[in-house]
């Protein structure tokens, strides 16, 4: 009988507790002529939830017949119950001790488009009722798997924070911190639903580059904080918002809370850009999950990689001298990974580094080197270095597959940037290299091999074009451009440089070059796309200028527009330069016309020359014994005509060759590389009136093979598939 009775004495103690909670009713909810209609028989309540529907849905809404209205209230509280268990007992972010109003209260969650027209409306919101209770305000259609609801309850729990544990200013509650709200909630949507760890992944990868707090991948920069709790535990991230203070960067709150002072946030900084080479974050296999990401879209839509490696633009190839166009260099804390192809058998790789000091009075970097396995895992990482000029090298072993060198901006000062400043008012950081015995990605000879299949060289420039393309013989298309998909291209239209065109319809006189990615969309006239620029599905005519890291999608651009920097507009054909996105912070409005004189685009950042001949001179001069078919990597030009059949091949396969001279100096050469670009085979061809001769006995592995054929003027490419 005791036994019993205090079973029902604890049974009833812990249904007290459950009930302990009780229902917050917001000011809102008396003065909105909306959400004053409410009723609680229109509502669903959970241990830690209440849910408010309007009278569009009835007293029963899953059984209402629009079914994009149409909801389970107790869905959708099973499903927060659970994140919440997640979020606050075993991440503890949040505190709901009885004493704290989240212990008091329960979550408000307000059902959108569920009140009439002018109510509640909009996807998905969170935040808070009357400096009160967290809220958030969501469409249906947001709640049919937890993977909004996690994020927009981060966002009711960070304004808990504020109410309730950092009540003195902090939580990153400022214009310049706003934009932490949304790196940590997808963070934190991670810690429940890992998969989301490799979301937007194109544009991360297209913007990394930029400053850290950018507002152009806030959703996106969450992969930092991978690091820290790998590095510090979870409990640090908490201590992030818990601990910070008035105005304070997160970041800043970092160095504060670890004790370090710029130069050691900056070390971390890079430790961290090299970690994201690999992706290399053990926690909640977060890590495999985006390489598998990365892996799917390079296999299957590759042209959203569009700016995942810096391509450095070359000063002088007989020195290995390069320079990280200005478009590309890193700005606070961002980073760029450069592949590089060793050359030399002894796979030492030495690297004369040397930033433009001149360029802003913050300049400052981090460099080293990353070696990855076979299968894209990390192998090692170098030293972290930091002088403005220096040498460093780095030797590869036999079991590494890629090396990258990896350079991070590293601010002297940190400087809390507000919501979009403009491209214009944040600092970058060029440098320029000299690299030996290597050469950095875009000028491997194996450079885009993989896309080069079924399809030919153009007539006019050499470039790649698919067979489901068409080009006009008018038409140029570079020796390193590509050309896919259905794309058309006419007239006399350019595609030169490291171009990607798929899928487009390009006329005229226009010219796509450097590392511009067009996809999609009709474009005509006499404009120019260039640097870094990616438009996809967009309608341009006349003679305007694209470029820099704009980023455009499915809008009409007409007349003599310059957009550049990192600019996402809306569509447009009022001349003008525009290169931010607009915001009362940096004084634009939507298609306002002002010019490149206007002050938005005084650009902060000095100009400068790049370094000459002996300012990027060796002081101890590398050398190399044993070349790695090294000789023919700089391949300016394609040429159609290598076959190899058959392909898949299970042994011995046949090479044929057209279009190379073999009286040519040297003769014509065969080299077969695997998928990191490492050379197995050399043969020079002998000669034969069928130029075309049999390979067995290699012993291949299963896998994909890149056969490329060279004279001492041209190259070509074919895929070799080796099956059992």
């Amino acid at each position: 009988m005791k036994k019993i009775l205090l079973s029902c004495i604890l049974l009833l103690t812990g249904m007290a507790a459950q009930a302990a909670k009780t229902v917050f009713i917001p000011t809102e909810f008396s003065t909105d002529p909306y959400l004053s209609t409410w009723s609680y028989a229109r509502s669903y309540q959970s241990a830690n939830f209440v849910v408010f529907w309007g009278n569009v849905v009835g007293t029963n809404p899953a059984t209402y017949a629009d079914p994009n209205l149409a909801f389970n209230p107790q869905a959708i509280c099973d499903t927060l119950e659970k994140i919440y268990t997640r979020y606050i007992a075993d991440i503890k972010f949040c505190s709901d001790a009885p004493t704290k109003n989240l212990g008091k209260y329960k979550i408000i969650i307000i059902m959108n488009d569920t009140w009439g027209t002018g109510g509640p409306s909009g996807w998905a919101f969170g935040g808070a009722y009357d400096n009160t209770i967290g809220a958030m305000w969501v469409h249906p259609n947001a709640t049919r798997d937890g993977g909004v609801i996690s994020h927009e309850l981060t966002h009711s729990l960070q304004g808990m924070i504020s109410i309730q544990e950092n009540t003195t200013g902090g939580g990153f509650n400022t214009d310049a911190t706003g934009f932490f709200w949304e790196c940590h909630a997808n963070y934190m949507r991670t810690q429940m639903y890992p998969r989301f760890a490799s979301d937007d992944l194109p544009r991360w990868l297209g913007t990394s580059a930029f400053h850290w707090s950018s507002t152009r991948h806030h959703y996106d920069t969450f992969k930092l904080l991978f690091l820290i709790q790998q590095q510090d535990s979870i409990g640090m991230i908490n201590n992030l918002w818990k601990l910070s203070t008035a105005g304070e960067h997160p970041l800043e709150t970092y160095r504060r809370l670890k004790g370090w002072n710029q130069s050691q946030l900056n070390d971390f900084v890079y430790t961290y850009a090299a970690h994201e080479v690999t992706e290399d974050y053990t926690v909640n296999n977060v890590g495999a999950i985006i390489r598998a990401e990365r892996d799917r879209l390079k296999a299957q839509e590759p042209h959203y990689l569009w700016r995942q490696y810096t391509l450095l633009s070359r000063i002088d190839s007989a020195t290995g001298h390069y320079a990280v166009p200005d478009y590309s260099a890193p700005q606070d804390y961002g980073y760029n990974v450069i592949p590089l192809y060793p050359t030399c058998s002894s796979k030492t790789v030495t690297i004369k580094f040397r930033g433009h000091t001149e360029v802003n009075s913050y300049a400052g970097w981090r460099y080293g080197f990353v070696t990855e396995k076979a299968d894209g895992t990390i192998s090692r990482y170098s030293p972290t270095y930091s002088a403005s000029t220096g040498e460093v090298s780095f030797t590869m072993n036999s079991t590494e597959s890629r090396i990258y060198f990896v350079v991070a901006g590293a601010p002297t000062t940190h400087t809390s940037y507000p919501w979009e400043p403009g491209y214009p008012k944040v600092r970058r950081f060029p440098y320029e290299v000299r690299i030996a015995n290597a050469l950095p990605e875009g000028f491997q000879s194996t450079y885009r091999s993989e896309y080069r299949v079924n399809g030919h060289a153009h007539s006019n420039g050499g470039g790649w074009v698919a067979n489901t393309a068409t080009v006009a013989a008018t038409a140029y298309v570079g020796p390193k451009a590509l050309v896919l998909g259905t794309s058309n291209i006419s007239g006399t239209a350019r595609i030169d440089g490291n171009a990607w065109v798929e899928n487009a319809t390009v006329q005229n006189t226009v010219v796509i070059k450097d590392n511009a990615n067009v996809w999609g969309g009709t474009y005509s006239g006499s404009e120019t796309i260039a640097e870094n620029a990616i438009l996809n599905l967009c309608t341009i005519t006349g003679n305007g200028n694209y470029k820099g890291n704009c980023m455009e999608w499915g809008v009409t651009f007409g007349n003599n527009l310059t957009v550049g920097g990192d600019a996402e507009i809306v569509s447009c054909s009022t001349v003008g330069t525009y290169l931010q996105v607009p915001h009362p912070n940096n004084g634009r409005t939507d298609c306002d016309g002002k010019g490149a004189s206007d002050a938005s685009n005084t650009d902060i950042n000095s100009s400068y020359s790049n370094f000459t001949a002996s300012q990027m001179a060796w002081i101890t001069t590398p050398t190399c014994t044993t070349s790695l078919f090294a000789e023919d990597v700089v391949t300016e030009k394609a040429v159609e005509g290598l076959q190899v059949y058959p392909n898949p091949a299970s042994g011995t396969f046949t090479i044929a060759l057209k279009g190379l001279d073999e009286n040519a100096p040297g003769g014509i050469t065969i080299r077969i590389y695997d998928m990191s670009g490492k050379g197995i085979y050399r043969q020079p061809w002998k000669g034969g009136a069928s130029k075309s001769f049999s390979i067995s006995n290699l012993k291949l592995k299963p896998g994909i093979y890149l056969i490329n054929g060279s004279d001492n003027k041209h190259a070509y490419t074919q895929k070799l598939v080796v099956t059992q």
